[in-house]
């Protein structure tokens, strides 16, 4: 269960179903208040005063208060053991903080995870067009984040990734670290909910960096022979270099698997430079790359399992080398 969504957690998405095909899709879009009620998400969570073990010694229980448990309410489950200065953020105040951007802010993704232990708020930004190419639109989108075990810290998380699982919430961690808020589940609570709400009215700017990254690719001119440069090099790093003459017979598969894979960005290149009416650029060179990655697979109408090559467009090998492909891009800026 790679998503890590359970028969306990809720989860709701707008518009486009999430490919595990958990949770509900529904055409309108949310407000948080909307979202966390739609999702089933309107629960709370208690921390108790300390932890009984019965029945542990001579069947007698002992109790210590240097350990407190976090029991969701709504199923009496305990969520997690902590120590007595964790303090709790209740679901209810992490949809609330996105108020902080807006009255008018919009949900595109709320969900839990593994019994409610991990709660995701991905609320919809602005969209915008490298260079104003009316067809290759990029979502910008805030994640809002936060557990009850204590393995995600209260964070606000800029990223261009739709988050709808574990595994997509594991590629917008690791692509978006830099720009990425957090505050811990103890000390002063209060005052560093504040510093959240103080850092997500700076998400204007911080989202931003995205952007200009994109744009700085996307004004980047490139002629042929560089494209081809640009190829070999990022198939060097996601798989191993190309030696021009092979004398192996591992160097002549690495060479025709090469050389097969490239032609096929080079038609994708071609196709979308054809669609957009657009230059060379860096940008279209990258995203040549990572489109004929990502779509090919789930194209051929497979069904994604966490055995399949299309699984794995949305968690562990193509995530990994999608990141390489714009690192490397981004090298080159």
């Amino acid at each position: 269960m790679a998503h890590m969504i359970t028969d306990t957690d809720g989860a709701v998405f707008h518009k486009q179903a999430a490919w595990h095909g958990l949770g509900y899709t529904v055409e309108d879009a949310m407000s948080p208040t909307e979202a966390m009620v739609k999702a089933g998400l309107d629960w709370t969570v208690t921390k108790t005063p300390g932890i009984t073990a019965s029945g542990y010694y001579n069947d007698q229980d002992i109790f210590t208060d240097q350990f407190c448990a976090i029991v969701r309410d709504d199923t009496k489950t305990v969520l997690a053991v902590q120590s007595p200065d964790y303090q709790i953020v209740q679901n209810s105040e992490v949809f609330d903080l996105a108020y902080t951007l807006s009255d008018q802010v919009k949900v595109e993704s709320a969900f839990s995870m593994n019994g409610g232990k991990r709660l995701v708020v991905l609320l919809k930004g602005e969209t915008f067009n490298p260079m104003n190419h009316a067809n290759d639109e990029i979502n910008k989108y805030l994640a809002l984040l936060s557990s009850h075990d204590g393995t995600l810290a209260l964070s606000g998380l800029p990223t261009s990734v739709r988050i709808v699982c574990n595994n997509t919430l594991t590629m917008a961690l690791a692509s978006g670290k830099k720009g990425m808020f957090r505050v811990t589940h103890n000390g002063n609570i209060e005052a560093k909910k504040q510093a959240m709400r103080d850092a997500l009215k700076r998400y204007q700017s911080t989202g931003k960096m995205f952007e200009d990254a994109v744009n700085s690719m996307a004004v980047y001119g490139m002629n042929r022979e560089e494209i081809q440069n640009f190829w070999l090099d990022v198939w060097a790093k996601i798989e191993e270099p190309v030696v021009a003459n092979p004398k192996t017979e591992a160097e002549y598969r690495n060479y025709l698997n090469a050389t097969t894979t490239i032609a096929k960005w080079s038609e994708t290149f071609d196709t979308e430079r054809s669609n957009l009416n657009a230059p060379a650029t860096l940008w279209m060179a990258a995203n040549a790359v990572t489109k004929e990655i990502q779509h090919r697979i789930p194209a051929r109408g497979r069904k994604p399992s966490a055995d399949s090559r299309a699984f794995n467009n949305l968690a562990g090998t193509t995530q990994d080398t999608t990141l390489t492909v714009m690192k490397t891009a981004l090298a080159l800026v």
